[in-house]
């Protein structure tokens, strides 16, 4: 009979039926997590999510409902609170339930937001703010390295001239360093158009946001707030993020704030893409351990483990719902110190909801637990005007009026006309340049050289001049993730003439 039931544990375990990880002893603390599998509830202390935390789980698997609780919880022991909808509206149905609970959670769409990157946050010198903003703008549009000495000299130029160095409220903006770039004929030409090619479309999209000289900056810390970034796209939601959190924190660090109590708890939904392995250059990795002991909090959930290594090394508390794949799961398995028995139970036994969590403090033992499912009605679109704008609105702000709904100036012709007659006799290799510039289009001018037979160092002779004679438009386009732009020529009316002129054919 003993070895009988001995070997009939022994099958259970071999096919993952046992459950392997001890009950949570966390009873303890003024926050509630959720129910261990006898029912009981599991409490720790709120101060352990001031480590940053990541809840890693598939489609489906509950990290939304975990997210929501989490909110529920945590939003009377908070200062601020700031919920970050990047898809899909998740907090938003939390307005009535907190407002029975005396808290005010203001719901503002991408749109509304009033921004300045460039306005200095409280007790921070502009010299120091110039290379941090800088950092952001490279980082987030994923500018060439070169880019960074660049906008950095055209911040501290545009404080300069603003009288921001001597304590001016009068800050430049966004629009105002694409100009000085873009202007600025001494500039590299590679870091010039990665930046100008990089703004516009950032300008384009959220310029209104951008058109403040003093925006909302330092203003939020103590509000519970749902940022709706869903109608965004993906730069400009990490250039959103980025631009909110880094001056509270930069203004925390310039106070000398070092490890307070935790005050403000920032939540992000499906933040995957900000955080993913293929956005190494992305501002959001570099932020998480950026603001750790400054008493902001940042809780991630997202659906894979394909994230920058930064992000695991920096979130102490982690969670894990049901995932489908195999890869994910040994690695988060192997950032949590759990074996491969765990391993093989929680991808035969977590189901929607459960979760197995270990913090960075305390007990640090994984364990298994449940939330429960919060059922709550949907919000619809909000209306402009409502009251949750106009609390918002009432804050001091000063408009760069002069920016709204700015377009890119066009660029201009390089037309000389007419030209003398010394310039219009042109040599075979210059026609054989203009022939391979008509016959291939798109083409890169690192590569006409070759087409039209000639050296590289006379090409480059032969086009700068069929470019002044106006015969030549160049175009910088962009090739690749690091912003490096190749020249690109396009052929004008007078070369298309001269080619015709050569083969004989009539106008």
């Amino acid at each position: 009979m003993a070895l009988d039931r001995v070997r009939r544990l022994r099958m259970r375990e071999a096919r993952g039926e046992l459950n392997p990880f001890p009950l949570p002893q966390l009873t303890r603390g003024d926050t509630t997590l959720g129910i261990d599998l006898r029912g009981r509830p599991i409490r720790f202390p709120a101060q352990y999510l001031n480590g940053h935390s990541i809840t890693i789980g598939g489609s489906g698997s509950g990290k939304t409902f975990k997210a929501r609780g989490l909110v529920l919880e945590i939003a009377e022991k908070v200062k601020g609170l700031w919920c970050f909808d990047f898809v899909k509206q998740e907090f938003a149905p939390l307005k009535p339930r907190l407002a029975q609970m005396g808290i005010n959670l203001l719901r503002v769409p991408a749109r509304k937001i009033r921004l300045n990157p460039l306005q200095i946050p409280k007790h921070v010198f502009p010299s120091d703010w110039a290379p941090r903003i800088a950092d952001v703008f490279v980082q987030t549009l994923q500018l060439p390295a070169r880019a960074t000495k660049l906008l950095h000299l055209k911040i501290l130029e545009l404080y300069h001239e603003r009288d921001v160095m001597a304590g001016s409220q009068d800050f430049p903006t966004v629009f105002d360093l694409r100009h000085a770039v873009a202007s600025d004929p001494d500039a590299n030409h590679q870091a010039k158009s990665a930046i100008v090619d990089s703004i516009d479309p950032v300008l384009m999209s959220i310029g209104n946001v951008l058109a403040y000289r003093i925006g909302w900056t330092g203003l939020l810390a103590q509000r519970h707030i749902v940022f709706e970034l869903g109608g965004v796209s993906e730069v400009d939601k990490d250039l959103l993020l980025n631009c909110l959190l880094l001056p509270e924190f930069v203004s925390r660090v310039a106070q000398g704030i070092s490890n307070p109590d935790m005050d403000l708890l920032v939540v992000c939904d499906e933040a995957g893409r900000l955080v993913s392995s293929k956005n190494q250059g992305g501002a959001m990795a570099d932020l998480i351990s950026q603001i750790r002991g400054t008493g902001i909090g940042l809780d991630l959930s997202i659906q894979s483990v394909d994230v920058v290594n930064s992000v695991l090394s920096n979130t102490a508390n982690k969670f894990v719902g049901r995932i489908t794949n195999a890869s994910d799961l040994d690695v988060i398995g192997r950032a949590m110190g759990i074996g491969s028995a765990e391993r093989k139970w929680m991808s035969l036994n977590l189901t929607p909801g459960m979760f197995v969590g270990q913090f960075g403090e305390g007990d640090r033992r994984p364990f298994v637990y449940k939330v429960p499912r919060i059922h709550l009605d949907s919000v619809g679109n909000r209306e402009e005007g409502t009251d949750d704008l106009e609390e918002l609105m009432d804050l001091e702000t000063v408009a760069a009026d002069e920016f709204i709904n700015w377009l890119p100036p066009k660029p201009a012709a390089k037309y000389r006309s007419p030209a003398p007659a010394s310039e219009k006799d042109h040599s075979d290799a210059e026609l054989r340049y203009i022939e391979a510039v008509i016959n291939n289009p798109g083409t890169p001018s690192s590569a006409l050289a070759k087409l039209a037979r000639v050296g590289p160092q006379r090409a480059q002779k032969i086009r700068r001049r069929l470019v002044d004679l106006g015969y030549l438009r160049e175009h910088s386009v962009s090739t690749g993730k690091r912003g490096r732009a190749a020249i690109v020529l396009e052929p004008l009316e007078p070369a298309l003439q001269l080619a015709r002129d050569a083969r004989g054919e009539p106008a």
